[in-house]
């Protein structure tokens, strides 16, 4: 009995745990864990002085400074938060209301990187102190991951369009065809039965003009996918090398041709005609943006197109391509220009008979490529191609 006293009285001797207090200190642990592992920045300001009292690590790692760096500061006075509208007037004006809120606050890190965060600070009391926190979200990656998305939407929007108008061009191009297959077969029976010398006259123009409609509607079904294709393993440096002496015999004298082209590239498989007209018709356009002096590079290189990147290249799918670059320095598109340089009859030089880079569009997309168009007025264009390698995607 003596024992069990002993140990009653000891219990009763000891102080008992006060359930509010207990209570607070996993309250208090529990915010110290959210406060040091939120994916948001937060800072917490003495709202006598305006001094920062305590940053988490979110923060710390944004903007690129040490912990200590903060401590004690004056929010209006620490490096990214002067001469902005975190100032000490947005400081009294959230004294007032106890609320303030900016959607979009541009911000400077540490070591010159612009980002854009939201800022949102609360006033509230604990006693006789009023604190301030200030919750600041890095909406730069929100922001690049919309204008990828919006990015991409126009892609397909513009695919979508060009399909349509394939589609279109594609029906013209075969009853074309067919109407002018009945022409020049009429002309040659002409021909056969034998010709004087005013009837040849007439005849020979004829057959000139049908021989201009033939390649037009050949460059419309190549515009539709809808020509013949002949492929085979070709290495797409190659063909450019083979291409150089028909190319200078059109472009203008004071034009420099300056290549790149690496002798390691894998090879594609391509209609080698086909794609000759498609390179062809970009230099042609080449040329024709460079009034004086002016240069033109060519360039081709092997590209890995991974999951992540090939986000932004709507229809390709992952794997090995080489890529054909070409570049000049004339005098360059508009916005406008640009995103319709592949309609059919769309051109800036002579109404009516814009096929050249429709053409293009056509091949590249019946290789299973992908085309694109940068420019800017008075700097010059670029054209760049990716083509699938051989035995290089991934399923």
């Amino acid at each position: 009995m003596g024992s069990s006293t002993n140990r009653v009285a000891t219990t009763a001797n000891e102080a008992p745990s006060n359930p509010a207090d207990e209570a607070l200190s996993i309250s208090e642990a529990r915010y110290r864990r959210l406060f040091e592992t939120a994916q948001d920045g937060i800072l917490i300001i003495d709202a006598e002085n305006g001094h920062i009292t305590d940053v988490n690590p979110f923060l710390v790692d944004l903007l690129g400074y040490e912990r200590e760096d903060f401590m004690g500061m004056a929010l209006w006075n620490f490096g990214p938060f002067k001469d902005i509208r975190a100032s000490q007037s947005s400081f009294q004006e959230l004294m007032n209301t106890g609320y303030i809120r900016y959607e979009h606050l541009p911000l400077e890190t540490k070591n010159g990187r612009q980002i854009e965060v939201e800022f949102i600070s609360n006033v509230y009391q604990v006693g006789q102190q009023r604190t301030i926190q200030c919750n600041i979200r890095d909406n730069s990656q929100h922001k690049k991951a919309e204008e990828d998305r919006l990015k991409l939407e126009s892609q397909l929007k513009q695919a979508q369009k060009m399909a349509a108008v394939a589609s279109l061009a594609g029906g013209i191009a075969h009853q074309f065809n067919n109407a002018l297959t009945v022409i020049t077969g009429s002309l040659d029976l002409l021909e056969a039965d034998g010709l004087n010398e005013k009837t040849d006259e007439h005849v020979q123009p004829m057959k000139k003009a049908a021989d201009q409609m033939a390649r037009l509607t050949r460059q419309l079904l190549a515009y539709a996918r809808g020509g013949k294709y002949n492929t085979e393993s070709i290495f797409l440096n190659e063909l450019v090398e083979d291409c150089l002496p028909l190319v200078k015999s059109f472009l203008n004298p004071p034009i420099t041709i300056e290549i790149d082209l690496p002798s390691d590239l894998p090879p594609i498989i391509a209609d080698r005609d086909q794609m000759q007209i498609a390179l062809l018709a970009i230099l042609a356009n080449a040329s024709e943006a460079i009034d004086k002096q002016g240069v033109v590079r060519i360039t081709c290189r092997r590209e890995l197109m991974t999951n992540e990147r090939i986000k932004a290249f709507a229809g390709l799918a992952p794997g090995i391509y080489v890529s054909l670059t070409v570049a000049d320095n004339g005098k360059g598109m508009n916005e406008e220009t640009r995103r319709r340089v592949f309609e059919p009859f769309f051109t800036t030089h002579f109404p009516g008979r814009g096929l050249g880079m429709a053409a293009v569009y056509g091949i590249v997309k019946n290789h299973d490529g992908w085309i694109s168009i940068e420019s800017q007025v008075d700097h010059g264009t670029e054209v760049c191609i990716y083509l699938p390698a051989v035995g290089s995607m991934i399923v």
